[in-house]
Order: C-alpha cells, then structure tokens, then sequence
C-alpha cells in the first residue's frame, strides 16, 4: 500500500516545485512557507513543509506534538469535530512518515493507539448524523490505508457507494445535508461534497484497486455532488433550502472547507471551477486535504501554447 500523502503523489510534488515561479503555485508557496496554522494546521503544514520543501527541520518539531495528537481534544466541539481531527492527524502522520527521524518504534506505537481511536469512536457513536456518517467514512479511509487494513478501507467504500447510490440526487444536491431549513444547508452539502471527494482521491493513490472516482450510478458520481454548490459562489438567489442565504457566509464556507476543489479541477478541468477557484486561492484547508493549490494545482497558462 502507498503511503506519503493520502491526496497526492510524487508527480504532484514535482509539478509543484517546476512550477513555483507561476501561479496559483507561488501564492500557494507563499502560505505554505509564511502561514501561520494553529492547533492540527501546524501538523499538516509541517508535513508538507517536508514532503515539499524537504525542510528536514519542520518536519522534525512537528513529529513531537503527532505523539500524542490522537489524545488532544479537537478545536472544533461534537462528532464532527473529533473525526476531523483524527483525519487531519492521520493526514499529518502521512506525510511525515517518512521522515528521517520517525522511526518505527514511533510507528507502532501511533498506529496502535490509531486503531483504538478509531474503533471506540465507531463503536461510541453507532448512529451518527449525515455528515458525520459521511466523514466516518473519509476516517475510515484515511486510517485503512495509514494501518493498511483493506477491511477498514472497505467501510469507507461502502459509505461512498451508498451516497452516489441512494442520497446524491441528479443535480447535484444531497436532500441528507441541505434539508434542515437552519441556514446551514449549503455548509453541509460542501462538507458531504468533500468528504466524497477525499475518499475517492485517497483511494486513488493508496495502491489498491480503488477508482471511486469511476463510480457512478444513472450518471450521479462524486464530482456530480461537488460542483454542485459553486454554483452559488456568487449569487444565492436560486438556492432552495436556506432562506436569505448571504454571499458572503457562502464564500466563507467555501474558503475554510473548498481544499477539495482544487482536487476536482485537476481532475476535471471545468472552468466554471477554475473562475471560483481564482477568487479562492492559495486554497488552504487544514481538514480538507491541506494545501491544495499547492498539491492539486495546474500552472496558469501564459500565453497561446503556455
């Protein structure tokens, strides 16, 4: 099994580095060297201050914190916030697996305590609500390929397969996320969106025969649920659920939890993505795949052959 990033590969990286001078990649540099992210962020920051800019040192002061990251509480309150948390450490271990001065006594012991994290936050919580039944899921993958148990993938794959199969409608829109008439529907059907595509992405490049993004049923796949809420990036006239809606608290959304659009457009290259994704980057988001522009992102064309 693959390991080294969950979302992205060497060829990612290297794509990265050729193209540091031009945008979106220099502004995504830029974050990644000067950006300050507390709590988890520093984690992920960390590893990817590694695996991108080899930067030996980073790497070695976040390995400390790691130790005992599954036991810190989350920053954010309820379920949701502690399987985010255990995401974005597993993410973190990830990337710093590799490193010089993560020896395998370290190893161990992390993925040992992981696994029990994992179980008792399952078995804890035997009905959880939509979104946090979804991002179960994206835990369950990112902690299969990190202890590589392919049965523990193998329950991320049936959360995936069962939302594109019964709850992603034709158009795009989840009825389990955006039906609450809270004012958080669009919130939510962005959190459903990446939880899916992080799953199908993870699974991609964990070296298993696992192409979720290839998914589909009666057309309805993963992209189909996230390109869906863009459409409201600039107006929410249209949008049915949440009365009011301000564009500014949609934009909002987008900027803490839109990592996963930089991982669609590179896959898609729709260019209805591209326009929000100038007004968004350098995307960063800490439980959404980290820095995805820097990952993820495709050089801006310079002129008629680029």
């Amino acid at each position: 099994m693959n390991h080294g990033g969950l979302y992205f590969t060497r060829e990612h990286v290297q794509m990265a580095r050729s193209s540091r001078t031009r945008e979106p990649f220099q502004a995504a540099f830029a974050a990644l060297e000067n950006g300050a992210y507390p709590g988890s962020g520093a984690w992920v920051q960390a590893g990817c201050r590694w695996k991108i800019l080899e930067d030996v040192n980073a790497g070695a002061l976040a390995l400390l914190p790691l130790e005992d990251a599954l036991d810190k509480p989350p920053a954010a309150p309820g379920l949701l916030g502690q399987i985010m948390h255990l995401h974005t450490a597993v993410h973190a271990f990830e990337l710093l697996r590799d490193h010089p001065h993560c020896d395998p006594a370290f190893v161990e012991r992390w993925l040992d305590r992981l696994a029990e994290r994992v179980e008792a936050l399952s078995l804890g919580h035997p009905n959880p609500g939509y979104i946090e039944w979804l991002w179960m899921g994206t835990l369950y993958m990112a902690a299969g390929i990190a202890l590589e148990r392919p049965a523990v993938m193998a329950l991320a794959v049936e959360t995936f397969e069962t939302a594109i199969r019964e709850d992603v409608r034709p158009q795009g829109f989840i009825p389990n996320a955006v039906k609450n008439d809270d004012g958080r529907g669009l919130e939510r059907q962005v959190l459903a969106a990446s939880a899916l595509v992080l799953m199908a992405e993870a699974a991609a490049h964990s070296g298993e025969p696992l192409d979720l993004w290839g998914y589909a049923v009666r057309g309805v796949t993963a992209v189909t649920a996230a390109i869906y809420p863009i459409y409201y990036f600039y107006t929410t006239q249209k949008w049915a659920w949440d009365a009011d809606l301000p564009v500014e608290a949609v934009q909002a959304v987008f900027r803490q939890h839109g990592g996963y659009l930089e991982i669609v457009h590179r896959r898609t290259r729709l260019k209805d993505l591209y326009t929000v994704l100038t007004d968004l980057r350098p995307v960063v988001d800490i439980h959404g795949g980290g820095f995805t522009t820097l990952t993820h992102g495709l050089p801006v064309r310079k002129g008629l052959f680029g």
